[in-house]
């Protein structure tokens, strides 16, 4: 067990499930052996894991970019915080991407600039001039389909 403050100032201790937790990212049938997470255990099996889904997404883009995407990827919020994520997550993504991938892993060595950096680019993106000719309703979304966004943003 190991002792950690929370920000409130109380104490609490921690065991092995500590490290449970971010393995949920790799492996989501983790979820059955963590107390309190029995709910989850149904919906486990359906979830794929982090890389998987880093993969699937950049195949769905342009087969002209993905290569470069592989190479760029780009980890930010509080969780790019995990001990290893950034090393774990390209160890998975060099095992299951395609073998002509040049695979490669981004992410802030400043802690505050990973937790930030999300609002910060929104923040940017929120101050551009042309940003509200970008902006599109749900229904908008709905009616036209996603290949919308590419019309709207070009």
């Amino acid at each position: 067990m190991t002792p950690y403050e929370l920000p409130d100032g109380q104490i609490i201790e921690v065991g092995s499930d500590r490290f449970k937790i971010p393995d949920i990212l790799f492996n989501p049938s983790l979820v059955q052996t963590i107390p309190g997470m029995e709910s989850f255990a149904e919906i486990a099996p359906s979830i794929r894991n982090l890389p998987k889904m880093i993969i699937e997404s950049i195949n769905k883009c342009d087969v002209d970019i993905r290569r470069e995407l592989f190479s760029t990827i780009l980890l930010t919020g509080g969780t790019a915080s995990m001990h290893q994520l950034k090393e774990r997550i390209e160890k998975d993504l060099l095992e299951e991407s395609p073998q002509a991938a040049r695979v490669k892993v981004f992410a802030s060595g400043n802690a505050t600039e990973r937790r930030f950096s999300v609002w910060i680019g929104g923040s940017i993106l929120a101050s551009l001039g042309s940003f509200q000719q970008m902006w599109f309703s749900k229904s908008e979304y709905e009616e036209q389909g996603a290949s919308y966004i590419q019309r709207k943003c070009p």
